[in-house]
């Protein structure tokens, strides 16, 4: 296995692109993979010949995105397991959802934090994270708006935020936006019911109030959906300070 990163430094280096050209030739030939890595797609690097520029469209191209919130969650679960780290569900979800540049971040985060607790004897708590990380975190002026809940809301349930302004009746589509009536009308008294039903095309503020009170109702009736519920404040209160 070879693997190459940043590729597009090739470009315009007729030497190590033929050296390069033969390497992955014989390389291929005997059945040996390669994985090359680029900050732009094959049909989009330039100053490369066009032999190489056809073998880099061969294989599998992957686009690989900053990760993330669930990703990042699941990367520092992953790296505390490695290390044999216990942290609480709250200062993971507080590194995650702040943390959304990269990997590095989330492993600086983390070494920041169990550096003061050994240097200072103390619990790595949500308080702490805040107080340790308040240099890495952009300190947020965010008020909060539709806009934002339904922002985050979208990202959560990955759901474009026109579908989600829409009048389409799917019922993961509605629910979606019956949780967004809630949280607002939850958290807000500067919009009338009607001023937020209208922002979904609704015709009263009646239907507001039967999508807080549908809410509520699967709160209490379906676990899976009330931590849901509670995961998404969480979200948003975090997103806030």
């Amino acid at each position: 296995l070879l693997i190459v990163d940043d590729v597009q430094f090739f470009a315009n280096k007729d030497k190590v692109q033929d050296i390069f050209f033969h390497i992955f030739n014989q390389l291929q030939q005997n059945g040996k993979q390669l994985v090359l890595t680029s900050d732009r797609p094959p049909k989009d690097l330039k100053g490369l010949e066009e032999r190489l520029l056809s073998r880099f469209k061969w294989g599998l191209s992957a686009d690989l995105q900053i990760p993330d919130f669930e990703t990042r969650y699941a990367i520092m679960e992953n790296k505390m397991y490695a290390d044999d780290i216990v942290l609480s569900k709250d200062v993971i979800k507080y590194v995650a959802y702040n943390m959304t540049g990269n990997v590095r971040e989330l492993e600086g985060a983390l070494i920041s934090l169990l550096a003061h607790s050994s240097l200072t004897g103390k619990e790595i708590d949500l308080k702490l994270a805040k107080d340790i990380l308040k240099n890495f975190v952009k300190q947020s002026t965010k008020e909060l708006t539709i806009d934002h809940i339904q922002k985050l809301i979208s990202d959560h349930f990955e759901m474009p935020i026109d579908l989600l302004k829409s009048k389409t009746r799917k019922r993961n589509i509605v629910q979606a936006k019956q949780i967004i009536m809630y949280f607002y009308a939850k958290n807000l008294n500067r919009d009338s019911l009607a001023n937020i039903n209208e922002y979904f095309h609704g015709k009263d503020h009646e239907t507001v109030i039967r999508a807080c009170r549908s809410v509520l109702d699967l709160i209490q009736t379906d676990n899976q959906f009330k931590n849901k519920v509670i995961e998404l404040e969480q979200l948003i209160n975090m997103d806030l300070k």
